[in-house]
């Protein structure tokens, strides 16, 4: 028994078959369904129900790939503990959503490097139920990405949160007083798409006060949705912390709104037993970078100690 036949495990019961897990660990089905089948002769047991057409686990099966996910998770906590971080070593993929990437991304990318000289950071940028659905095929070792997140299986990480605010092109008669979801339905809305939280708080937005704008435009670009706005074909939440420069030099109006919106939070997520350290590795250095606001930072869980990961409250995106 050795680690890439418990690799092979793991991967196969997280993703579902064969050749997923051939995929993620990039190499052939041949050479995984070699790796269980030396596995289970070493174990003298039956791992998988080979009538079934799928990868279905026998008894022994579930047992032994619950150890699997254990002893990998301790090699990779001895790694982590172990390592000097200029010694880690390997390829992490990370999910990212437009806000962070437009934000601290290119602090994290260079403290990364700076930190970790043998790590190569592989990064996807996409909305955010886009990345989740990247997750669960094991497409993503961890995500960096708008909340709320609960899963029990997940480790969060609080990355700070940042206000999104409806704002105009400056056009005439614009009003100072604070304006309604009523007041704003006549006006043509531009945002992200539905797999976004953006969209999420906006459509809520005026939802909660029984109203629907005019029409919505939808892209998947938080800068495309930006220059719309700045063209004056519509309104749209945006983050100041991004488009300062624009509200100061008064290209983009902040509309001052009743009821107004909350901050958008932010989390790092990845697996409470991953196979690898570099996840938490990354996620320590996002925190350090991160310029979004920490001083509204989620309650945590009864009995948690300062620096201990976050819990697991809110809702997973569907």
């Amino acid at each position: 028994m050795d680690h890439r036949q418990l690799e092979a495990l793991y991967w196969i019961t997280r993703l579902g078959s064969f050749a997923a897990a051939a995929r993620k660990l990039n190499t052939s089905q041949p050479a995984i369904s070699q790796r269980i089948r030396d596995l289970e002769r070493s174990l003298g047991v039956s791992l998988f129900d080979r009538s079934r057409r799928r990868a279905v686990l026998t008894p022994q099966g579930h047992e032994v790939a619950a150890g699997a996910e254990r002893l990998l998770s301790m090699a990779a906590e001895l790694q982590e503990r172990v390592a000097k971080s200029g010694r880690l070593y390997g390829l992490v993929r990370a999910g990212v959503t437009e806000t962070i990437a437009l934000t601290w991304l290119p602090a994290l990318v260079q403290r990364v490097n700076q930190a970790l000289p043998n790590v190569t950071l592989q990064l996807d940028v996409d909305l955010m139920r886009n990345l989740w659905e990247k997750f669960e095929r094991g497409n993503l070792e961890l995500l960096l990405l708008s909340g709320p997140v609960s899963r029990p299986d997940l480790i969060r990480e609080y990355l700070g949160a940042t206000p999104y605010v409806w704002m105009s092109a400056p056009k005439p008669g614009l009003p100072s007083a604070p304006i309604t979801p009523a007041d704003m339905k006549a006006q043509p809305v531009i945002t992200l798409g539905a797999a976004s939280t953006v969209h999420d708080v906006s459509a809520g937005w005026f939802q909660g006060q029984d109203a629907q704008p005019r029409s919505r435009d939808i892209c998947n670009s938080l800068a495309v949705v930006a220059a719309l706005t700045k063209a004056g074909l519509g309104i749209s939440l945006l983050p100041p912390l991004i488009y300062r420069d624009e509200i100061d030099s008064g290209s983009l109006v902040v509309l001052e709104t009743e009821p107004a919106l909350p901050p958008i939070e932010f989390w790092a997520v990845y697996p409470r037993r991953p196979v690898s350290p570099l996840p938490a590795a990354v996620t320590r250095f996002a925190r350090e970078v991160s310029t979004f606001d920490f001083d509204a930072e989620p309650p945590r869980p009864a009995g948690a100690r300062p620096g201990d990961p976050q819990g697991t409250a809110g809702a997973l995106p569907p």
